[in-house]
């Protein structure tokens, strides 16, 4: 039986319809997850004058260089919408919709080449409702991903549309430009070469004989040396931005994707990756464990996503002999492979927006089903086929509608995360920072021991738990957590600043200044740093260091306070400098109130230092000074400077100065891919 014909115009204005109206309600969404801090938080899209911040410098704010990610494309992008919108979101939402209809648009195009204009369309209408897709589409810098995408799949068209096998310097440097722009977009778009040989074995360009690969290679030659120069140019470009090319740790907060049981878990991720095709209907933010488990030996999905791969790869080879079955099988293959963690960690065990791309795949498989099961089927049967298609992609675009507003704000992505997995870690993790921030303590401990068991490889969180000890002041709890959080990850300065603070708070001020000097490393809060780091060495009685160290908070707006100063007059007393000692504590006195605690401490102070108590040829300074010489300042808590860093916040808590963020290091948190 023959197929209704469907003008093209009609086609492609479907598509787009049904793309825009599927995610329509995603655009009154804010910014959640990573757009909070790619986005909202981030100074390099707020501006457009100083293009080299947007092009020079690594995708992430912080631990850019890392995380090992570069996409100045996307930055670029996100920082025209901002100057388009004042940083309205409405504005970013309204440009993802348009982009995903654009992509579903070129699948569409894609298609056409490959299968019938009935077949195209109901593939090309899958990728558009696919619930998979909202992580991509409703979250802002999922738009990333579309774009890579968009140039991947653009670049396929014109290399499928070339005269016979020719494909001439336009031609080519058009596909070269595509994929530049890609991988400017996100690293995904490197699998186009790829993607062109599988489709030149599939539109029978090349056969699988001597003679026909013979001729293959020269005519794909031009094509893929200049992708290949395309490629060195780029991987130049991010190496000098980086100083890498794949980065430091792509995955900080899981650390089986760096180590030997990487290869067991990403076999794992693949009977998800088929259910989230065949089936999205449990989909989620986080796949973090306790919603996908590392394995670290053989076991039934481990030895099933083996399977799945074997067979995938299989019939991509065969695409040649077997062209409806291997085409969707190489494309899928191909398209993952470079995020599936199997050969290089990329951050996620599994994530939806990886599978934007792959799953035109899919999209090739259902055309070439529809277009075979058209031409054997009669009337009737395809008048039920085209009933339960329209069912199961208005299922799918109902699902969709639905999930948008999981990705409404970070809040709304949490509370999804909570409510269908409450198994998985992040979600008590989730659950003892609300219970933190409504300033139940001993609650929001008990949810972060509780994630910690699930998954206890999460530096972050152990230092999110040890923030509460501290603020509870058990400071003997949280220094092995810290300690503990350092062996998985050297790559969070909030660590050290923690420990420091904890070591000094529990009278131990050697490792506190070993925790300073290591946090020395880290671009962060130097007025924190080296407020924690005179304490240490006022503890260990190297009183010229301290007073140095003091000289450096003092000398910032900030670190300027009676606070310090008062510290100050007390080292360079001991240190001997009576004189310079009393101009100190003279002056921390006259920033003060008459009445006020601090007030009365300087006062004694001032007092002691009149009348020689901490004249260091004195007997009276070892080792401690004797009554009336009682150092006035003996159990005074770890002085920090006023609003510092997030990461100091609950030290501030706990030595009860200034409220912030308790516990808050998500900014230090592997971000998402």
């Amino acid at each position: 039986m023959t197929e209704t014909r469907i003008p093209r115009w009609a086609a492609f204005a479907s598509v787009a319809a049904v793309a825009i109206a599927t995610f329509a309600n995603s655009i009154v969404n804010g910014f959640a997850l990573d757009d909070t801090h790619i986005i909202e938080s981030n100074a390099r899209v707020h501006q457009l004058a100083d293009q080299a911040a947007i092009w020079l410098t690594p995708y992430w704010p912080n631990f850019g260089e890392t995380l090992g990610l570069y996409r100045p494309l996307a930055i670029f992008g996100y920082a025209v919408q901002w100057a388009i919108g004042d940083g309205a979101t409405w504005v970013f939402h309204a440009t993802s919709i348009a982009m995903h209809a654009a992509v579903s648009l070129l699948v569409l195009a894609l298609l056409l080449r490959l299968a019938s204009p009935g077949a195209a369309l109901i593939g090309a209408l899958l990728f558009a409702v696919h619930p998979l897709h909202t992580e991509v589409v409703a979250n802002v810098v999922g738009q990333a991903e579309m774009i890579a995408a968009a140039c991947v799949i653009a670049a396929c068209i014109v290399y499928v549309d070339r005269p016979g096998q020719e494909a001439g310097v336009r031609r080519s440097l058009l596909i070269v430009a595509l994929f530049l722009t890609g991988l400017l977009a996100k690293e995904g778009a490197v699998v186009l070469p790829g993607l062109l040989v599988a489709l030149d074995f599939a539109t029978g360009r090349v056969r699988p004989v001597r003679a026909s690969l013979k001729g293959w290679l020269l005519t794909a030659m031009r094509p893929m040396l200049f992708l290949a120069a395309a490629l060195a140019a780029y991987l130049t470009l991010r190496l000098h931005v980086l100083g890498s090319i794949g980065g430091a740790d792509a995955a900080p907060n899981l650390p089986f994707l760096r180590h030997g049981h990487r290869f067991l878990s990403a076999l794992r991720a693949w009977p998800e990756y088929i259910r989230l095709l065949l089936f999205p209907v449990d989909l989620v933010a986080d796949y973090s464990p306790g919603v996908v488990l590392p394995v670290e030996s053989l076991s039934p999905m481990v030895i099933a996503g083996a399977l799945m791969l074997l067979v995938t790869g299989a019939l991509a080879i065969a695409t040649p002999w077997l062209r409806q079955a291997g085409l969707p099988a190489a494309w899928f293959f191909i398209a993952l492979f470079p995020v599936s963690n199997l050969v290089l960690p990329i951050g996620v065990l599994l994530a939806e927006r990886i599978l934007y791309l792959p799953s035109v795949g899919l999209s090739i498989a259902v055309a070439f089903a529809a277009r075979r099961f058209a031409e054997v089927a009669d009337r009737r049967r395809v008048r039920l086929a085209t009933a339960v298609t329209a069912a199961c992609l208005l299922a799918m675009a109902v699902r969709s509608v639905i999930r948008n507003p999981d990705w409404k704000s970070t809040d709304a992505v949490w509370d999804a995360i909570v409510r269908d997995h409450p198994e998985s870690y992040r979600s008590q993790s989730v659950n003892g920072w609300r219970m933190l921030q409504a300033g139940n303590l001993d609650l929001a401990r008990g949810y972060y021991e509780l994630a910690n068991r699930i998954w206890p490889y999460d530096a972050v969180l152990l230092n999110n738990l040890a923030g509460i000890n501290i603020q509870l002041g058990r400071y003997e709890d949280a220094i092995p957590v810290l300690e503990r959080s350092r062996e998985l990850s050297d790559l969070l300065g909030s660590t050290e600043q923690m420990l420091a603070f904890a070591y000094l708070s529990a009278s131990q001020p050697g490792p506190a200044l070993d925790a300073v000097h290591r946090a020395d490393r880290f671009d962060i809060d130097p007025v924190l740093r080296n407020a924690l780091r005179a304490q240490a060495y006022a503890g260990l009685g190297r009183h010229e260091y301290a007073s140095a160290a003091l000289r450096n908070v003092i000398g910032t707006t900030r670190g300027d306070t009676p606070d310090f100063r008062m510290l100050l007059a007390r080292e360079l007393a001991r240190a001997g400098h009576a004189d310079l000692a009393v101009v100190a504590a003279d002056t921390a006195l006259a920033r003060t109130q008459p009445g006020t605690p601090i007030r009365t401490a300087i006062e004694r102070l001032r007092s002691a230092i009149g009348r020689g108590c901490y004249d260091p040829t004195s007997h009276s300074t070892a080792p401690d000074l004797p009554r009336p010489c009682a150092d006035p300042l003996a159990g005074w808590p770890v002085v920090l400077p006023p609003s510092a860093h997030e990461v100091a916040n609950p030290l501030q808590n706990a030595t009860g100065r200034e409220a912030g963020e308790p516990g808050d290091n998500r900014t230090a948190a592997a971000p998402k891919r």
